[in-house]
């Protein structure tokens, strides 16, 4: 008897469990970024990856910064130096030499930029 009632017991957590996590699931599928469309277009999908560096370049007119980061164990990149698009307001204040901590999103080898913050 002691069995059933854990049984019972466990499939009753579990679905509540279950149920909980409905619950964090967003409505609606949230549409991929559309890197190829621009400089940091409307990125609305997750997840959004963190990373540290310094500026290297920066072209305004094209959306464009080039970042010596760290390492991204999520994508399992190394530390590298690359181009992340960006919108010209993000780039603003910002100049070659700073120390920067990004939030970016990427779609194969092309990433945009959430967010940038001087260090």
């Amino acid at each position: 008897m002691k069995t059933q009632h854990r049984l019972a017991l466990g499939l009753l957590l579990c679905a509540q469990l279950a149920t909980a996590q409905d619950l964090l699931k967003p409505t609606a599928p949230a549409d991929a970024p559309d890197i190829d469309g621009g400089p940091a277009t409307e990125l609305v999908s997750e997840p959004v990856m963190r990373a540290e560096g310094r500026i290297e370049a920066l072209d305004r007119e094209q959306g464009v910064v080039t970042i010596a980061h760290g390492p991204v164990p999520a994508l399992k990149w190394p530390a590298s130096s690359m181009d992340f698009q960006a919108r010209r307001e993000q780039l603003e204040g910002l100049a070659v030499g700073d120390e920067v901590r990004i939030g970016f999103q990427s779609e194969g080898d092309k990433a945009a930029l959430v967010s940038i913050d001087k260090r």
